[in-house]
């Protein structure tokens, strides 16, 4: 993948916007897809497609996990992006 790939461009901007935390989740989950919109390309996630459910918490004892769901491809964006920016590269 590029760096100036559209999808790790999305998944950049999720980070910096605070829509998709630059850190691990706490439970992950993968399968078909259930038609959800995908929180990095917004595309459906339909059934012929593997679906990822990312779970987050925050310190917060009284917030809510915040759920995100993404196609494979575009989790290993996020994931790759995460790991520059851990690294400062």
């Amino acid at each position: 993948m590029e760096h100036d790939d559209p999808l790790r461009q999305r998944a950049r901007h999720a980070i910096e916007t605070g829509r998709l935390p630059a850190r691990r989740p706490v439970r992950s989950w993968a399968g078909k897809g259930s038609g959800a919109s995908c929180l990095l390309c917004a595309r459906e996630i339909t059934p012929d497609d593997v679906e990822l459910e990312l779970e987050f918490v925050d310190a917060s004892p009284n917030s809510a996990p915040l759920i995100c769901r993404v196609h494979s491809r575009c989790f290993a964006a996020w994931e790759l992006e995460c790991r520059l920016l851990a690294t400062g590269t």
